[in-house]
């Protein structure tokens, strides 16, 4: 890779981390071609992203974003995957591959463009509901009370309809 190769990689890549507030580096060291191309297919399929670049090209291209902060662990082979959409699904799809491949080990991450974690800190990211599933629930929580009072106002209704349906029965057995 020549020079103005290398400056126009630093370029996107740095336009590309200045976009996602959520990043989170991977030491990706013992991996197997295959384990490494499920892997980038389940970050995708997370709508995430992951590259690997030469940590001095990723320090470079991390100047003036977020990622700076992480500037101590671009040590070793690191990865680097992000997202600008749920940092949950994607912390819940590292997570779960470091599981199964415990070669993968997390390193850092920022979250919300300022908040550094720990290894630690991303597990306990991934424990946390996905965007998806808190939409549902606070659809959930406003849907109740419209609906118990649905219930509510039917319920005077019905049980007149009730009441005058006995009555009918009972003047029909007389």
């Amino acid at each position: 890779m020549n020079r103005t190769e290398k400056q126009e990689l630093v370029e996107k890549l740095h336009e590309e981390l200045e976009a996602a507030p959520h990043v989170v580096l991977v030491d990706f060291r013992g991996l197997s071609v295959p384990a490494a191309t499920e892997f980038r297919r389940k970050v995708k399929a997370a709508d995430s992203t992951y590259r690997v670049v030469k940590n001095r090209l990723a320090l470079r291209a991390a100047k003036g974003t977020s990622l700076e902060k992480l500037e101590s662990e671009f040590e070793g082979t690191t990865g680097i995957a992000w997202t600008g959409e749920d940092p949950v699904a994607l912390a819940k799809v590292l997570v779960d591959f470091a599981k199964d491949y415990p070669a993968l080990e997390l390193k850092a991450g920022i979250v919300a463009g300022d908040q550094v974690l720990d290894a630690e800190g991303v597990k306990a990211l991934s424990a946390m509901p996905s965007l998806p599933e808190l939409r549902a629930s606070f659809l959930g929580l406003l849907q109740a009370p419209a609906t118990k009072l649905v219930r509510l106002l039917q319920a005077p209704g019905t049980q007149m309809a009730q009441v005058l349906r006995a009555h009918q029965e009972e003047i029909e057995r007389e």
